[in-house]
């Protein structure tokens, strides 16, 4: 048996990770659930339509573009990966240029092994970084899910020789409107807060456990790992809490000295973060050993 990227893990009740989190992580869960929903403020962002804007786009380009506001140069490996399935390295090098990037060092490294932050992201014209965005999103989305080349937007340019400017026409109006959203909401309710983690930073870390099941959070600032959420329901699922953990659990070495869980539900502009000990430990009913369950972890993926 080959496990399967985390998420994917977590969707399946009967997965070895699932069953690992749900029989020692659970006892305190509905508690933490009723909390959190207690919580819920109004909506802020409304979705689109799918017809107008794909929502799993949507998503993928919300984080490119919370990326870009936090560090002028955020790696573009997952994007650059895409690219070479889908056969146009040429115009995601054109796009690239346009942000910033001058070599492929830059392109492939740069943010990987985590600045100092705060620090101050992009510039330039919204609508260009927004439509830039939405093409890294969608060769992301080449590359993590090969299948979506099949009937996608880029189905069509597939060993074509197409300039970068037809990548970036291929954002919607409508994903564009929810990309300024997003814009406005990352600016206004969640950097500022991120910024009171002063230290290392690090965009679309990976951990020691990745090597075992694919796994990548999207940020992690001075100890709080973040999760972004862009979906239009105010929830906390099983599978939300469990992958926030499964991140932490993943830090076998605590490389990242991980003190804080947090998820940012950007369409309800909220922030909610939890210490990951005291979180732990009311979820299990019973004080846990980070170091202990981590190890624990890593001798389950260790056997496939």
């Amino acid at each position: 048996m080959t496990l399967r990227p985390l998420t994917a893990e977590l969707d399946t009740k009967d997965s070895p990770v699932r069953r690992f989190l749900d029989e020692r992580f659970t006892v305190g869960l509905r508690e933490v659930q009723r909390r959190y929903r207690q919580a819920a403020p109004s909506l802020v962002l409304p979705s689109a339509s799918h017809q107008d804007a794909n929502p799993s786009t949507v998503g993928t380009a919300a984080d490119w573009l919370l990326r870009f506001l936090l560090h002028p140069k955020p790696s573009l490996a997952l994007a650059a990966r895409g690219a070479v399935i889908c056969g146009m390295d040429r115009p995601f090098r054109e796009i690239a240029e346009s942000l910033g990037y001058v070599a492929d060092s830059e392109v492939a490294m740069t943010g990987t092994d985590g600045f100092i932050g705060p620090a101050s992201g992009i510039l330039g014209e919204p609508e260009d970084l927004a439509r830039a965005c939405w093409a890294l999103a969608l060769l992301t989305e080449a590359y993590r899910r090969p299948m979506a080349m099949v009937n996608g937007p880029l189905s069509g340019f597939t060993g074509r020789r197409v300039p970068g400017s037809t990548l970036l026409a291929l954002a919607p109006p409508a994903g564009l409107t929810q990309l300024a959203g997003f814009r406005s909401v990352f600016e206004t309710d969640l950097v500022p807060k991120l910024a009171l983690h002063p230290g290392r930073w690090y965009l679309g870390p990976t951990f020691a456990g990745s090597a075992l099941m694919k796994a990548d959070a999207d940020l992690i600032t001075a100890g709080l790992l973040l999760d972004l959420k862009t979906d239009s329901k105010f929830s906390l699922g099983v599978a939300v809490m469990f992958q926030v953990i499964g991140y932490a659990l993943l830090d076998f070495d605590d490389a990242y000295r991980l003190t804080e869980l947090g998820i940012f539900s950007a369409r309800y502009a909220h922030l909610t973060t939890w210490d990951l000990s005291t979180l732990l430990d009311e979820l299990a009913g019973h004080s846990v050993s980070l170091s202990a369950i981590r190890q624990e972890f890593r001798a389950l993926l260790s056997r496939f």
